[in-house]
């Protein structure tokens, strides 16, 4: 039975829930599939564990992986991304999958893995929305003799938006436009708006929840969903940059500029009457808000819109995403790809689908 060595870049929620998947999961697949997953490695940002025997057995006992990091012996401070990444190439681990499960600056680490032949399984939406050069090189390396980059979690979770798309455009088909609503966050504050509750309300519970990061400005400027859709523009082919992109946030920019989050958050009631008036106007058209990506014509944008109540994207409910395909195939009647499109144990069990394609691709 062939093991498969695993080293993982962030633990906490997205990270936490993958390790459990995984090590709770060992026995069954080595079972089904003949197929041993071990980690070796796991870092947040302060702590990093390595050790080539496996941590599996460590990582299993402990449901507070905080406290493994900081128990196991001879643990480390972090020392960032590419200084860790030399630690785990200089012990050169066999059939080695580096998995990122963070939203760091992370573009040199994937490069230097695909530059060395060693997968990456990623939910990290920067490095493939950076430079459009950085892209098209993750893509040429990646796309080698055997693939080698998975990425299906950057846009849609657990949903097969990426792979959905890509299929269609190896086959032949044109894409005329991506639609939709992606990003769970947002859409539940859309939803809610829905119900006349207030805007800053809202947030204050999205918040609570754990729907938001914990600076709401994150989601709220757009630029996740941003980066979401140039993913998608890119993968149909259009050479763009995020700075060709017309991003629109849901809050203005001088309170996005709030000194603190709690600066922030304290004057978010100043949008209220914003919502209240461009919801009762979408009202009175028999329509809904939604933050929505279009990606057409060559090129892309995200913003608030008013959509009708009757449409795929107005009858959207809670954290679900939906993306609206219309293609020269597709054309009357578009491909919709519609489902929850955030949560840990959502996108935690999309990685672990790319690491097991990605291990039969491989072999």
């Amino acid at each position: 039975m062939k093991t498969y060595h695993l080293f993982q870049f962030g633990k906490g929620n997205i990270g936490g829930a993958l390790i459990k998947q995984v090590v709770h999961r060992v026995d069954a697949m080595q079972t089904q599939y003949g197929l041993h997953f071990e980690y070796v490695g796991v870092c947040g940002q302060s702590k990093a564990v390595y050790d080539q025997a496996g941590l599996n057995e460590a990582l299993e006992k402990q449901t507070d992986i905080n406290q493994m990091l900081t128990n196991y012996p001879g643990y480390i401070a972090y020392p960032g991304p590419m200084a860790m990444l030399d630690i785990v190439l200089r012990n050169n681990p066999p059939n080695l999958f580096v998995i990122d499960a963070t939203g760091a600056e992370m573009t040199d680490v994937h490069l230097t893995c695909l530059r060395q032949g060693i997968p990456v399984i990623t939910a990290n939406k920067k490095p493939i929305a950076d430079d459009y050069s950085a892209y098209d090189e993750i893509q040429h390396l990646g796309r080698g003799s055997t693939f080698r980059y998975w990425y299906e979690t950057t846009a849609g979770a657990g949903l097969p938006v990426i792979s959905s798309i890509k299929e269609l455009v190896d086959t032949g088909d044109t894409v005329l436009e991506i639609a939709g609503c992606l990003s769970g966050t947002l859409g539940y504050i859309c939803s809610q708006l829905d119900t006349g509750c207030a805007f800053s309300d809202i947030v204050v519970e999205a918040q609570a929840l754990g729907f938001t990061e914990p600076d709401p400005r994150e989601d709220l400027n757009g630029m996740d969903v941003a980066r979401k859709a140039l993913i998608l523009a890119r993968e149909i082919g259009y050479i763009l940059n995020m700075s060709d992109l017309h991003v629109d946030g849901m809050v203005s920019d001088t309170l996005l500029e709030a000194p603190s989050v709690d600066a922030f958050m304290a004057r978010l009631s100043q949008e209220d009457e914003v919502y209240a008036r461009r919801m009762a106007a979408a009202r009175e058209q028999g329509q809904v808000l939604r933050y929505m990506a279009t990606v057409k014509n060559g090129a892309c944008q995200t913003g608030l819109q008013s959509v009708p109540l009757d449409s795929p994207t107005g009858s959207l409910t809670g954290p679900d995403n939906i993306v609206v395909c219309t293609t020269a195939r597709y054309k009357d009647n578009p491909l919709v790809i519609r489902g929850p499109g955030a949560g840990p144990e959502v996108t935690a069990g999309g990685l672990f689908g790319d690491l097991i394609k990605a291990v039969r691709v491989i072999d």
